[in-house]
């Protein structure tokens, strides 16, 4: 099928692609760091140290792994654009959505092998060093990472779909990710504290964005330290339970990965004709 060879094709293309690998290096070197440091308390003060490994591996996928998601997909469509590489593919008797589909789906491929190239170091050191009790958390969090980096990469395409260049498409998904992992946090807790936010509002708007429920869905069940969870993730797993509160943000991440998807495609087929 149509879909199928150009998934190949561009899962071929992104893992040569040396920007992904050195932000999937980056990220494999921060993670062997944490789960590094994290073992030098380990064998004292047992799980409360993983409880902290799993906070610094939480929160360095919540930077590196929509980072990757978003600058790959970004650059994917409109570099073709802007080479004129997209021209030759629209002529080829293939439908725009299964072009769409496969492009995603090829790089989804490449994207998530590098988010788990990035957990794998880390496991290993945390296997040898504390052993397997705390395997089914580490594999949550892969989990977890894997959706995060899925929903990332919808989002970089769907920018990619109607950007002119790949300047521009590259500040766009640049832009995104800065809000993401950084601004709407803050912006929630600020307009907690300034409006007085009722608890309900303040867990919608958390939630509402893909990075924070990945962390509050792998902190909820990977850690037993509730100040781990931030404001939002203690009335989510009050009201919730933790494991009510980690497949509903699944949910979340789910939502953003296909509705995401579907947005690029109608963009898609919109900046390129029928």
């Amino acid at each position: 099928m149509a879909w199928t060879v150009v998934a190949r094709w561009d899962a071929r293309a992104a893992s040569r692609d040396r920007w992904l690998w050195a932000l999937a290096a980056a990220f494999g070197t921060m993670t062997l760091a944490a789960a590094a440091l994290a073992l030098t308390g380990l064998r004292v003060v047992g799980l409360s140290s993983f409880d902290r490994a799993a906070a610094a591996l939480a929160h360095l996928s919540m930077l590196f792994v929509p980072l990757m998601g978003l600058v790959l997909g970004s650059l994917w469509i409109a570099g073709d654009r802007e080479t004129g590489a997209l021209d030759f593919l629209l002529a080829q008797p293939v439908h725009r959505w299964a072009l769409y589909t496969g492009r995603y789906l090829g790089l989804a491929g490449v994207v998530v092998g590098a988010t788990w190239a990035g957990y794998g170091a880390a496991g290993v050191v945390l296997a040898w060093g504390a052993g397997t009790e705390h395997l089914p958390s580490f594999l949550w969090l892969v989990f977890l990472s894997t959706l995060l980096a899925l929903a990332s990469l919808s989002l970089g395409l769907a920018i990619s779909a109607t950007s002119p260049n790949r300047g521009r498409a590259l500040g766009a998904a640049l832009l995104t990710w800065l809000g993401l992992t950084v601004l709407t946090d803050l912006g929630v807790l600020a307009s907690a504290v300034a409006l007085r936010l009722p608890p309900a509002v303040l867990l919608a708007l958390a939630c509402a964005n893909p990075t924070s429920a990945f962390r509050i869905a792998g902190l909820a069940v990977v850690t037993r330290s509730p100040e781990l969870l931030g404001p939002a993730g203690l009335v989510a797993t009050d009201r919730l339970g933790a494991v009510g509160t980690a497949l509903a943000l699944c949910a979340v991440l789910l939502a953003w990965a296909v509705g995401g998807l579907a947005v690029g495609v109608l963009r898609f087929r919109r900046a390129v004709g029928p």
